[in-house]
C-alpha cells in the first residue's frame, strides 16, 4: 500500500517507475554475467569519458575497472570522473593495438567515433557530427601489457570490452600471452565497412569463436536513422565451456 501511495504521487508529478528488465537493459545483462563469472577485473578499451564504466557500476559490476582512452579530451574527462573511487583506474592516455609504438589518431567532431582508421563515408553519412575534425598523435600499447600491469595473479572472471572503432582485431592480436586468461569478450561488430580495412561481424566472429570465446548476447548498437540501416551491433562472447 505505501509502495502504491508513493508511485500514485510521484506520478502526479509527471514520473512513473520501470523495472530494469534483462531484456532491455545490455547493462543488466552485464551485471547478471559478471555476477555468473565471479568478475573480479574488466579492462574498458576505448573508454571515451567513461559511460560504459558508470554504467557497469550502476548495474553492479563488483570488480575493478581499468579503462583506456587516446583522445586527450575524453581522457581528461575520464580522469576527473574515475578520481576518488577505488575500483576504478585509468590508464595513462593511448590506443591499444597489435604492436607497441605510435599511430595518429583521428578525432572525431562527437568524440565517440574517433580511431585510428581512415573513416567510411558509409558512417559519415549516417552522422554527420562524427566527421573528423582533427588528429593526434598518440602512444600504442597491447593487451599484454596492460595485463601486465593491472591484473593481479588472483584476478578471475576477466572482462575484455573493445570499442575502438574499427580497430578491434588488432587489439586482440596483442592479446597473445593474456587472452587465455579472459573470460568474456564485449567487442563492437560492424555489418558494413565504416572503417577502411576493418574486419566485418562475420569473419570478426568466426575469429573469436576460433579463439574459444561462443557467441552469449547482442544488443543493437549504431544506425542510419534515414534509412534505418543497422550498421553496428554489440556482441557478448563468453569462453566455451564456461556457460
Amino acid at each position: 500500500m505505501i509502495v502504491a501511495a508513493a508511485h500514485r504521487g510521484f506520478r502526479s508529478l509527471g514520473c512513473d517507475f520501470y523495472r530494469i528488465s534483462p531484456y532491455t537493459s545490455a547493462a543488466r545483462r552485464l551485471g547478471l554475467l559478471a555476477k555468473r563469472l565471479e568478475s573480479t577485473l574488466l579492462f574498458d578499451i576505448g573508454a571515451n569519458e567513461g559511460q560504459f564504466a558508470v554504467e557497469a557500476f550502476a548495474a553492479g559490476y563488483p570488480g575493478r575497472i581499468v579503462s583506456l582512452e587516446p583522445a586527450s579530451k575524453p581522457h581528461s574527462i575520464l580522469c576527473r570522473r574515475a578520481a576518488g573511487l577505488p575500483r576504478w583506474q585509468v590508464a595513462r592516455r593511448s590506443a591499444v593495438g597489435g604492436q607497441v609504438g605510435t599511430a595518429t589518431l583521428h578525432i572525431a567532431g562527437n568524440s565517440v567515433s574517433s580511431s585510428l582508421l581512415p573513416m567510411k563515408a558509409a558512417h559519415a553519412d549516417a552522422a554527420p557530427s562524427s566527421r573528423y575534425v582533427a588528429d593526434e598523435t598518440v602512444d600504442v600499447l597491447t593487451c599484454d601489457m596492460l595485463f601486465e600491469e593491472f591484473a593481479r595473479r588472483d584476478d578471475r572472471g576477466i572482462i575484455l570490452k573493445v570499442d575502438v572503432q574499427g580497430h578491434e582485431a588488432a587489439v586482440l592480436s596483442g592479446a597473445a600471452r593474456s587472452l587465455p586468461r579472459v573470460a568474456a569478450v564485449l567487442v563492437e561488430l560492424s555489418l558494413t565497412e565504416l572503417y577502411e580495412g576493418q574486419p566485418l561481424l562475420r569473419d570478426q566472429l568466426a575469429a573469436l569463436e576460433a579463439m574459444g570465446f561462443d557467441l552469449w548476447d547482442l544488443d543493437r548498437g549504431f544506425m542510419n536513422p534515414q534509412t534505418g540501416q543497422l550498421l553496428q551491433v554489440d556482441a557478448t562472447l563468453v569462453r566455451r565451456g564456461i556457460s
